[in-house]
């Protein structure tokens, strides 16, 4: 059976950047099983999952360069077999500095296939069909990570840790595979050299961001927040930060070009992307404390509740390929706010002891909320701007949301910890039935439970800031369409021909008068404007401010058509 190229294109993306997903979450629900593995109860424990994000975003600008110099296949199958080596060393380890180690190839290996695969899926789909391009993003990535939550469940019932990686080792191998029948190196062979220099500095200064934040947050989880180490690696990574930021935005060619997302609509888009995964993370956790505390359900119980995770992908998946184009990213925010706020609501108020459907459709309706959340930032971000410079806009926003995402495990695991432990003063002291050294187990879970409750709370109060921006990316317009029906050319020079006739009978009327804005709002974005951004992400020469007056140029250029299909 013949598979179409776009469809091969999206398998192969998935098969790149999805096990990297699935393991960063799978890998930080199990870490109790593998302290145990490896007889290791301390910080440590937190490597795998810490250096593999870390090194995941340090990895993202260099997939488009690599793609520049070699062409698409050896950028492909390098990043591929990176991440095998990576998950075979993985599979071998008997310590956390092993696993750290595997985990860090892993890292670059879905680092460098990102950016690469990302603008060629959407590519690769015919116009008309763009929006499935969205539908793969949606269901395929954000669906990888919650299949690692899954597979963490089955770890933490059943155990056996190793078989992740074997599991990502397959999909490797597939992905190498695959490769050879939908992927060329042609690209590269039509480029020409390109003198620009290199942007050492960018690549120094991202080095010592990453390195003090996987500084901080390894001295976090072993001392607290009154070690002096933590505010050292605090104080260094701002000012790093910083001096990445300001480096970024004044040179020629930059790696990270923060000037593409100060605007309006993409700093909104960053900030709902980053702002619902935080909420999900935290609402998840209540929902997972609560189903194992204060639940009677045995382990297929809790398997096909866990099952809820893949409906809501689905529902996601789907509604927002279909909805994007017809209601922008504002509205998509605004649902999954208001759906992820309802999740929490209930829950506040509701413990453990509630039946198997109620965590089902909440399991459901809490990833199709955090979903179009997805959907919204991250379209949003990408097509809010200059056409031209889409992808290295893009590189900016996933440098960003990762690096985040590595920071809100550690930073929840810390507040848990905390509030838990105030909460169980509070309920032994009102309990008057344990002493200080000797709490019962009834007293743990009530704490747990009301821990849960806090977050949940915390949780709401988060996608209420997420409905609040997404209505501001609402007021700001849909943005750029993902798709359109093509036109024959035939009818439309008929239609044009009808139209002259009776606008030579009609008023003259300037042809952007009062409605221009609303016009290039709901843009589509054909082949030639996909292409043009690749081609000039693939040409550094093009800095922040050439694109900007690519853009004016492109505005000009289509006034003067239309004015001259209105003559």
């Amino acid at each position: 059976m013949k598979i179409e190229k776009h469809w091969g294109i999206a398998l192969l993306a998935v098969l790149a950047i999805g096990p990297g997903l699935m393991l960063n979450t799978s890998l930080n629900s199990i870490r109790e099983i593998l302290q145990k593995t490896f007889n290791d109860q301390s910080y440590i424990s937190i490597t795998p999952v810490l250096i593999g994000v870390m090194s995941f975003a340090f990895c993202i600008p260099f997939g488009p360069i690599l793609r520049h110099k070699l062409g698409e296949r050896r950028t492909y199958v390098l990043s591929m077999c990176l991440f095998l080596i990576g998950a075979i060393v993985s599979i071998a380890s008997n310590s956390f500095l092993g696993m750290g180690i595997g985990r860090f190839l892993q890292g670059i290996g879905t680092g460098l296939a990102l950016m690469m695969m990302i603008p060629m899926l959407v590519l690769s789909f015919p116009i008309h069909k763009r929006n499935f391009a969205l539908l793969i993003l949606i269901g395929g990535f954000y669906g990888s990570s919650v299949a690692g939550i899954f597979l963490g469940m089955l770890v933490n019932s059943y155990g056996h840790w190793r078989g992740l990686f074997y599991i990502a080792a397959v999909l490797s191998l597939l992905g190498i595979c695959f490769s050879y029948k939908f992927l060329t190196n042609d690209h590269a062979k039509q480029q020409h050299k390109n003198h620009d220099p290199f942007d050492i500095i960018g690549v120094t200064l991202m080095f010592m961001v990453t390195a003090f934040i996987t500084f901080t947050l390894l001295n976090l989880q072993k001392s607290g927040w009154t070690s002096t180490y933590v505010w050292i690696g605090i104080v260094g990574s701002i000012i790093f930060l910083c001096f990445l930021f300001v480096a970024e935005w004044h040179i020629k060619n930059p790696l990270i070009p923060f000037r593409l997302v100060v605007s309006r609509k993409p700093a909104l888009a960053i900030l709902i992307a980053i702002i619902g995964n935080i909420s999900m993370s935290l609402t998840l956790l209540s929902l997972q404390g609560l189903l194992k505390n204060g639940s009677s359900f045995d382990k297929g119980d809790i398997s096909l509740i866990y099952i809820g995770l893949f409906a809501g992908i689905v529902i996601a998946a789907i509604l927002s390929a279909v909805l994007y184009d017809k209601v922008g990213p504002g509205v998509l925010g605004i649902i999954g706010a208001v759906i992820i706020m309802g999740v929490n609501i209930q829950w506040i108020y509701l413990d453990g002891n509630v039946p198997a459907f109620l965590f089902v459709s909440s399991f459901a309706a809490l990833i199709a909320g955090v979903g179009f959340t997805v959907a919204a930032g991250l379209m949003g971000a990408a097509l809010g701007g200059p056409l031209p410079s889409l992808v290295p806009r893009m590189v900016t926003v996933q440098f960003i949301r990762v690096t985040v995402s590595a920071v809100i495990p550690v930073i929840s695991s810390i507040v848990f910890a905390k509030v838990y432990k105030d909460h169980l003063a509070t309920v032994s002291a009102e309990s008057q039935i344990a002493s200080k050294e000797n709490f019962t187990q009834s007293l743990h879970v009530k704490s747990e439970i009301i821990t849960y409750h806090t977050f949940s709370t915390f949780s709401c109060a988060l996608s209420f800031v997420v409905l609040i921006l997404s209505v501001l990316m609402f007021l700001t317009g849909k943005g750029h369409k993902l798709a359109h029906k093509p036109h024959d050319k035939e009818k439309n020079k008929e239609k044009l021909s009808t139209e002259e006739l009776h606008s030579k009978k009609a008023t003259p009327v300037l042809p952007f008068e009062g409605s221009s804005k609303e016009s290039f709002s709901n843009q589509v974005i054909g082949d030639s404007e996909y292409r043009e951004a690749l081609k000039k992400f693939d040409q550094p020469k093009s800095s922040p401010d050439k694109m900007l007056h690519m853009r004016d140029q492109e505005y000009r250029k289509a006034l003067k058509r239309i004015k001259d299909i209105g003559k």
